[in-house]
């Protein structure tokens, strides 16, 4: 079983449990005061046999530990004093006055407890009183040197998480900024094609012009929105793709039929945009217009055990040689876009057919999207 989840938050605050900067919930630097002070008893209890024992051992522990704690806490609070920020000289001045401080009241505190009697607390306080200025004024130099230490590797933790959270997020600006530019570098001979024919229909056939023009307008519409995102959800994809469908459609007539089938928690999938207009294109340019008789463009989705495979499939003039990866300049700029936006494992695929034709996949990595309530999206002609 990996315990590194619940170790690693424990192990940050048990570095910074005596710091102004502490990471946990408020309670835990006294938590670690606490466990500190039992083993503080043990070490008592089995090194020096002379102690009263395990139980009154724990009873001075915890008292004096918790005094001392509560002496750096307040004072920290109401001065609003970082210790670490203090000049060396003056640093283990004020820990040796607070340890002092915290262990006399701590002792007197925890002797009170146990003695009840306040002749012989007086009697057992005087005879204390060399242990307490000599073993506390000692200790509290070895608290310095261990703060300092703690302090050090804490402050060198830091920069190298900073420095690693530096370098993700410039190779996240880097992936954003490639894939920007890929997503700039979408094919324009579309609308220079798509402009000449409304100019040659300008004249012959003025309705069809306006309709063909119409449809520019709206697909340029969706497309712009959706250019000026990373990602895209595949309805707003879709809009795009069937805005562009319908230029082709009043370009090609009767040759261009469409069909697009889209189960409903597809909707919600994200991906790069103009990825599907992408694959469609090509199924135009080297499917339905080199074929004489034309052909049906299909586009769907359907789940797998890796994901989401989307699908555009064309009954056009089909390819001699179909490669298992994708090579050609377009769908290398859609294979490298997915692989920035999605991982590794996104990736574009060609394969023949049945029955003619060529059909181009993308895979999108991942479980569905649960909780759609988009109606399934389904279309025919434009």
């Amino acid at each position: 079983m990996d315990m590194t989840p619940s170790v690693r938050p424990a192990r940050r605050s048990l570095l910074t449990a005596w710091t102004v900067r502490h990471e946990g919930p408020a309670w835990a630097p006294w938590a670690w005061t606490a466990a500190f002070n039992v083993l503080v008893a043990a070490l008592l209890t089995v090194f020096v046999p002379a102690t009263a024992g395990f139980g009154p051992n724990l009873l001075i522990s915890q008292a004096i530990g918790l005094s001392i704690h509560g002496g750096f806490a307040g004072l920290s609070r109401w001065l609003k004093l970082d210790m670490f920020a203090l000049p060396l000289p003056v640093r283990v001045a004020y820990v040796v006055s607070v340890v002092l401080a915290g262990s006399w009241l701590g002792y007197t505190a925890a002797m009170a407890l146990m003695l009840r009697d306040a002749d012989a607390l007086m009697a057992h306080m005087t005879r204390a009183s060399p242990f307490l200025l000599k073993i506390p004024t000692v200790w509290a130099l070895v608290t310095t040197a261990m703060f300092a230490g703690i302090h050090r590797f804490r402050a060198q933790q830091m920069a190298r998480e900073r420095e690693r959270s530096e370098r993700i997020q410039a190779q996240r600006e880097a992936a954003e900024a490639r894939l920007a530019l890929l997503n700039a570098q979408i094919e324009p001979h579309f609308l220079y094609n798509t402009l000449a024919s409304v100019s040659a229909l300008v004249e012959d056939d003025g309705r069809a012009a306006r309709r063909l023009l119409d449809a520019l307008v709206a697909y340029l519409r969706a497309s712009a929105r959706n250019m000026s995102r990373l990602l895209v959800p595949l309805c707003d994809e879709l809009e795009s793709v069937r805005g562009y469908l319908a230029v082709m459609q009043q370009r090609l007539g009767p040759r261009l039929q469409v069909a697009i089938d889209v189960p409903a928690e597809a909707a919600s999938l994200l991906l790069p945009p103009a990825s599907l207009q992408t694959l469609v294109e090509n199924a135009i340019k080297h499917g339905i217009e080199p074929s004489v008789r034309g052909g049906e463009i299909c586009v769907s989705a359907t789940r797998r055990e890796q994901g989401w495979c989307l699908a555009v499939a064309d009954g056009g003039a089909g390819l001699r040689d179909v490669p298992a990866t994708v090579g050609g300049t377009g769908l290398a700029n859609l294979s490298e876009r997915l692989r920035l936006a999605l991982g590794a494992q996104a990736r574009v695929t060609l394969r023949q057919r049945d029955g003619g034709g060529v059909v181009a996949e993308i895979l999108v990595p991942g479980a569905p999207p649960t909780g759609s309530n988009r109606a399934p999206v389904h279309g025919g002609g434009q």
